[in-house]
């Protein structure tokens, strides 16, 4: 799965992020899914328009149970 974010599409999602990332022209994610349904890897390249491209790679294994997620309280 691919996707192509820009600062304002981030910053509708969270205020902060998006905001710290107004130098960037443009945010290519691509993740990795199993056969489980499980994220197993991430790589995204944030692109600036006069700075070179910052990327990383996050890598995920040895799952163990599940872990119970909910969504933060509204402030």
């Amino acid at each position: 799965m691919s996707a192509r974010l820009t600062p304002k599409d981030i910053e509708r999602v969270d205020r902060t992020v998006g905001r710290n990332l107004r130098p960037a022209t443009a945010i290519d994610a691509d993740i990795w899914i199993d056969k489980q349904g499980r994220i197993v890897r991430v790589h995204q390249a944030i692109h600036f328009a006069s700075d070179p491209d910052i990327q990383t790679t996050l890598t995920l294994t040895d799952f163990k149970g599940a872990v119970s997620v909910s969504a933060p309280a509204a402030r």
